[in-house]
């Protein structure tokens, strides 16, 4: 029987590792298991905290032989590079970039009591400094994210596989060329397909849009809204969709046709939660198998919010929103009063939020949000995703706009 190895949640992995000594039965009884655990061919390497003994000793398969090592170190390093892609034992299919050595030495000591030196290289050099990592038990997991801990404990097919698809996509091997390509060691630059730069997205976090403006959209869209089917019609917001799909299984993304970015779609493995829609759609009956919105967002800057038919065409938007909640966000860079009397002309209730640095987004609803309750909602989806950063853009700063232009803080 394969032996079964830690996860970076075990608490087991938090216990500091003792010196293995060879005269020691925890360092004798963890090299034994070690072994079963080395059994199947492939060269790599284990530290005895990866099965759950915190002790300072590794096996290393390398062909035939398995070697036991006792209070083991790197001795040198050589070739530091960025190691894109990376996974491990304790993190099964999640990827990261992180900076590793192409050769390095490990040395220590045989449980006859020899020394030991040996010059690694490829994956062998991987796993050393990965099980040496585990040994010195200094900040393993320290990159592990809201993201990652959701994916991990989560039961939910769905969302297991959507997490994968998504850190898949945003770890390509070769930095990328297309769609979505590499920054630095953490941020992804998103392109278009016509090949222009929309956003960036957090390879470590994508449920956490990196932008304070897409972090409250986030925000509102959880506060006040059903999150089952949302238009989004800014392909500068893509980051937005891709936070809001990674924290909710359910939710299908809607887009129009011209603009958005369909190969970053594909290459995150989102395209089964993507539908093409546009505002000027019929108007599906409460009900009936097109669905309404629960949250149309889009940019203040919008070609069609200047044109002569705004006021029809944000009226049949208004009509497309869900009976049960749907909220109409458009995010200006500046206050507008002519997107605040467009919007009030079409719906009965506008908010402004005030992000603190200038921009404003307005939120236009069919009745007066009840607030409250919003902001519970709101604290328990914080709870819930250890995102605390969505609090004080959702749930501070609300302001009832008056027909007679005052505003009331809410």
């Amino acid at each position: 029987m394969t032996t079964p190895l830690l996860m970076f949640n075990d608490p087991r992995l938090g216990l500091r590792p003792n010196e293995a000594r060879s005269d020691d039965l925890l360092t004798r009884v963890a090299l034994r298991i070690l072994d079963d655990a080395l059994a199947a061919d492939g060269d790599r390497v284990l530290s005895a905290p990866a099965i759950g003994i915190p002790v300072r000793a590794l096996a290393m398969r390398q062909g035939a032989d398995v070697i036991h090592l006792l209070n083991p170190s790197l001795s040198s390093l050589s070739e530091v590079v960025l190691n894109r892609g990376e996974t491990s034992p304790q993190t099964g299919p999640m990827r990261r970039n992180t900076w590793r050595a192409r050769t390095v030495t490990l040395s220590g000591w045989q449980a006859g009591g020899l020394p030991f030196s040996r010059v690694l290289d490829g994956p062998l050099a991987i796993g050393a400094q990965q099980a040496i990592d585990l040994l010195d038990n200094q900040h393993s997991f320290s990159w592990i994210t809201p993201f990652h801990r959701c994916w991990a404990v989560t039961t939910n097919a769905i969302a297991r596989a959507r997490a994968e698809g998504i850190n898949l996509g945003l770890h390509p091997t070769d930095g990328g060329a297309g769609p979505l390509r590499a920054l630095d060691d953490r941020r992804v630059a998103v392109h278009g397909d016509d090949g222009q730069a929309l956003c960036v997205l957090d390879s470590l976090d994508p449920s956490l849009p990196i932008k304070a403006a897409d972090r409250q959209i986030l925000a509102v869209m959880f506060a006040t809204s059903a999150m089952r089917h949302v238009l989004i019609l800014a392909p500068e917001q893509f980051g937005v969709a891709v936070a809001a799909l990674a924290l909710v299984p359910g939710l299908t993304v809607h887009h129009e046709t011209g603009g958005w970015p369909l190969g970053a779609v594909a290459a995150l493995d989102l395209g089964r939660a993507h539908a093409t829609a546009r505002l000027a759609d019929p108007i599906p009956a409460e009900g009936a198998a097109g669905p309404r919105f629960d949250a149309i967002v889009l940019r203040g800057d919008a070609a069609w919010l200047q044109g002569p038919d705004a006021r029809t065409a944000m009226r049949h938007a208004a009509r497309r929103l869900s009976g049960d909640g749907g909220v109409m966000m458009v995010r200006c860079a500046t206050p507008l009063p002519e997107v605040e009397d467009l919007l009030q002309a079409s719906f009965p209730v506008l908010y402004l939020l005030d992000d603190g640095a200038g921009q404003a987004l307005y939120v236009a609803a069919k009745a007066r949000l009840d607030l409250a309750a919003a902001r519970a909602r709101l604290l328990n989806i914080v709870n819930q995703t250890d995102h605390p950063a969505l609090w004080p853009v959702g749930a501070m700063g609300w302001q009832l706009i008056t027909k007679s232009g005052d505003r009331i803080a809410q």
